[in-house]
């Protein structure tokens, strides 16, 4: 490397670099890390949206929540010998006019929660169209009458599924759902992705095995492969351009030192749509259109560890519980992963609010934010009076990608490279989860080793 004095720009050479140190970057720089790679991160630490705090038995994400049991990234998890909690027969329930009502029974859900007639039948509705779908979403994509039903949805709003219902409660309850698995409202975003994530919600947990909690937390993986990069990654290097020509990569970014400059023979870019867009100013128009159409779920994540002793809790058969009408509209129950045998004390929970009402707690301070989340958890379990922690804060202005109508149209687009350059991240394929992100790192390293090779 070429040093120079301070204020001057310093010139390196390398195979590759990775733009991005979030999971889908991770994933791309380990999979290259027998090559001459570098990793460029903008913030103080690796992992992106990855974030866990630890305290004894328990662990918090105060990111990302779950991790899917397929792929990549879950043959990392069992490479790295990193057990995974189970969720297995661990439900989610709705918080609602005093009661907590197990969502895995929809009888249950119908006629022991308190609601008027009015209510009932505006919930069947809304559950009906999103069912009636999901099937067709899990077909083959080979199958002729599936791919109708996807395109009729990607060309619809979400909130297609209120259509004619009169009922407060349920328009409260679905905006409650699409703020706390997607970070946005209904109306935000096409119905492909919002019935695929409902769909889940609605049915019963132990149906969907892909969802697990590494011991730990989420962020135990993004450490390890942290680790083993070791300084291949350099952190609080923001990039400013990334330019390319057919022959390589030049990557302008700033350190502690000074400005740098990096040529490469490839990059993966795997940043947030709208940085990706702000670094690459020479992105051919199809490629601008395919990423200024995503957009990006909000959150507002409070986490609480808890000091609860003995007996079994109201919670902890449960991987979560949906709050509408509170501050937060769901909390998260990490210790559900371990509860296996005697009960030990304590636990971990995270408080979510998203969409607009994530919206609208940006505007306040954290001790509000923190205070209100708090009054609110204590209304859900009065039991935890005097058992609660502080509240860990994180506000997250970008977390789930989505899509509107026609907008998923232009992801083809941004899978293939720009000659040397390639894209990464979960909103590369069809459905934005940490484990794609994971994937579509290793699917992007591994088309920089080919094209390296030939």
């Amino acid at each position: 490397m070429a040093r120079s004095a301070k204020g001057k720009i310093r010139e390196e050479t390398h195979e590759a670099v990775v733009i991005g140190a979030g999971m889908a970057g991770l994933m791309a720089a380990t999979t290259l890390n027998g090559r001459d790679v570098v990793v460029l991160e903008a913030s103080d630490r690796a992992g992106g949206r990855v974030d866990t705090v630890r305290q004894g038995d328990y662990w918090i994400n105060v990111g990302t929540q779950f991790t899917e049991g397929t792929g990549p990234l879950i043959d990392a998890l069992h490479r790295h010998e990193v057990p995974l909690g189970t969720l297995e027969g661990k439900s989610v329930a709705l918080h609602l006019g005093g009661k907590q009502v197990d969502t895995s029974n929809p009888f249950a859900l119908m006629f022991t929660s308190k609601m008027t007639w009015r209510d009932r039948y505006g919930l069947a509705v809304v559950g009906t169209r999103i069912l009636a779908n999901v099937p067709f979403l899990e077909m083959s994509e080979t199958n002729r009458w599936a791919n109708r039903v996807r395109a009729k949805l990607d060309r619809r709003r979400a909130d297609f599924v209120l259509k004619g219902v009169s009922s407060e409660l349920t328009h409260e309850m679905v905006r409650s759902w699409s703020g706390q698995w997607m970070g946005c409202e209904p109306e935000e975003t096409a119905a492909r992705q919002f019935v695929f994530s409902m769909g889940i919600l609605l049915t019963d947990p132990e149906k969907v095995p892909n969802l697990t909690l590494p011991q730990g937390g989420n962020q135990t993986l993004t450490d390890i492969l942290a680790e083993d990069l070791g300084d291949k990654i350099r952190l609080s290097s923001p990039v400013h351009t990334v330019e390319w020509t057919d022959d390589g990569v030049v990557v302008d970014y700033q350190d502690a030192d000074g400005p740098v400059r990096i040529r490469a023979q490839r990059a993966i870019v795997a940043v947030p749509a709208d940085i990706a867009v702000k670094i690459m100013p020479g992105l051919p128009a199809e490629y601008r259109t395919a990423l200024e159409s995503i957009h990006y779920g909000r959150y507002v994540v409070v986490g609480f560890f808890t000091h609860e002793e003995g007996a079994p809790q109201r919670w902890d058969d449960y991987l979560a519980v949906s709050t509408p009408g509170r501050s937060f509209q769901a909390i998260f129950n990490h210790a559900a992963a371990v509860r296996r045998g005697p009960r030990k004390p304590g636990g971990a929970l995270a408080c979510f609010a998203g969409g607009a009402e994530a919206d609208r707690l940006f505007e306040l301070t954290d001790e509000e934010i923190v205070a209100r989340f708090t009054a609110d958890l204590l209304e859900v379990y009065p039991e935890l009076e005097g058992k609660v922690d502080a509240g860990i804060l994180r506000r997250h202005p970008r977390v789930v990608p989505f899509w509107g109508p026609d907008g998923r149209a232009s992801l083809e687009t941004l899978k293939q490279p720009l000659g040397p350059v390639h894209l990464a991240g979960d909103y590369a394929l069809d459905m934005p989860s940490l484990a794609d992100a994971a994937a579509s790192g290793e699917q992007a390293a591994h088309r920089v080793m080919a094209s390296l090779r030939s």
